[in-house]
């Protein structure tokens, strides 16, 4: 053994070096912080930010750049995924524990995704474009994202309709549908160089088409229900 080095168990019998664990602690750190500033770099300069525009809002040397990442590939692929991650934790809290009437908890959502893109449109360009840029035969982060935020609004609805004595089935092809409508309408809106309505409005509007999209497809699966009363609870899941 290197004299200085220090060992310990990790717990499956296998032998750490304790210099090697430090390091890999301090370099997810390191990574961390250069991601972070990635963001703000982004979010002065668009989706098209340069890798030294990065660099230099992480106050960091280019070189040292790739001691925690391996290409400006997998830079850009980490903010990506970090952006994908901060719109999934944004909206989680308003799938995972609903309460109060249906009307309720979609405005509840919607108003959460709309406010999201009006916040942070250029980090939501910035991981369609790494989208775009994805090779072929690998998932795409917004799709990813997609993936998440559809999967929680299954569940949610799906629980919903089992409560209320409906066929759950349903539930995945109507969160996915919801989803795309919801999330392309808030882009449009955050893009458009003429915005007609306001946030509230167009909050509103979503909201009522949601719920008019999930009525029909309620009473065609023999479910009637009034969107303003309140809805029983569900359990508790994890976020």
């Amino acid at each position: 053994m290197t004299p200085g080095t220090r060992t310990a168990d990790d717990g499956r019998g296998r032998t750490v070096d304790g210099r090697a664990a430090r390091w890999a602690g301090q370099r997810e750190t390191r990574r961390a912080e250069v991601v972070a500033a990635a963001l703000l770099a982004i979010a002065e300069h668009g989706p098209q930010v340069s890798t030294e525009q990065i660099t230099e809002r992480a106050a960091i040397a280019r070189p040292t750049l790739y001691r925690h990442f391996s290409d400006a590939e997998d830079l850009y692929d980490t903010v990506a995924r970090r952006i994908g991650d901060l719109l999934v934790d944004e909206l989680a809290p308003t799938m995972v524990n609903p309460h109060g009437s249906a009307r309720e908890i979609i405005s509840r959502i919607v108003r959460t995704y709309v406010a999201w893109f009006a916040q942070n449109d250029r980090l939501y360009q910035y991981l369609v474009s790494r989208s775009l840029n994805t090779q072929t035969g690998e998932q795409q982060p917004a799709t990813t994202v997609r993936l998440q935020i559809g999967d929680r609004l299954r569940e949610l609805l799906a629980a919903y309709i089992a409560l209320l004595g409906g066929d759950p089935r349903i539930a995945d092809p109507l969160a996915f549908g919801l989803i795309g409508m919801v999330e392309t309408s808030a882009v449009r809106w955050v893009t458009s160089s003429e915005q007609l309505l306001d946030r509230d409005e167009l909050v509103s509007h979503l909201t009522g088409w949601v719920w008019g999209s999930l009525d029909v497809a309620l009473r065609a699966i023999g479910v009637q229900l009034d969107p303003d009363m309140p809805l029983p609870q569900i359990p508790a899941r994890e976020l």
